[in-house]
């Protein structure tokens, strides 16, 4: 009874000392690696697999197949953040959805940032285009009266020139 005790219920319970036995790493010489290396040489050579072969095969093919898909999955998250970042920066400087489909092409937040300002700035204003409007307009006779004679006779004595 060194190596076990037992309780009340007469349930074997092991020593610490038994666990430790039980667990203790095996340790290989190189001998025994020796002698395992040229087994599985042997077994190659006569075309025989390992007996979890096909199940290690299959496994590695799942695992190809995982990895597939999850590099799929992550670049179209990439794409969602990309796109969720475009439509942020367009809202926040008052960019048009067509501008942003159209020309809002960067790819990182720098970019977008850059793209926006520029297509959201408002337009410079033209300034007064109808020049001379508000001005004052000089009345009375005209200097020319070879003008002021004809377009009397233009208009039949009615004139709004003088």
């Amino acid at each position: 009874m060194d190596t076990e005790q037992t309780n009340s219920l007469e349930v074997a319970v092991p020593t610490p000392a038994t666990v430790a036995a039980q667990v203790a790493p095996r340790r290989l010489t190189q001998a025994d690696i020796d002698r395992e290396v040229a087994r599985a040489l042997r077994d190659a050579e006569k075309g025989l697999k390992p007996a979890d072969y096909d199940e290690v095969r299959e496994a590695a093919e799942r695992a190809t197949e995982l990895e597939a898909r999850i590099s799929g999955l992550q670049g179209e998250i990439s794409e969602a953040k990309l796109e969720n970042l475009r439509i942020a920066v367009a809202a926040r400087f008052g960019v048009s959805d067509e501008d942003r489909e159209l020309l809002m092409t960067g790819t990182d937040e720098a970019a977008l940032i850059a793209q926006a300002e520029r297509l959201g700035a408002p337009a410079r204003p033209m300034g007064n285009v109808a020049r001379k409007e508000g001005a004052t307009v000089q009345t009375g006779p005209r200097r020319d009266p070879e003008l002021s004679e004809f377009v009397d006779q233009l208009f039949g004595g009615y004139s709004i020139w003088d």
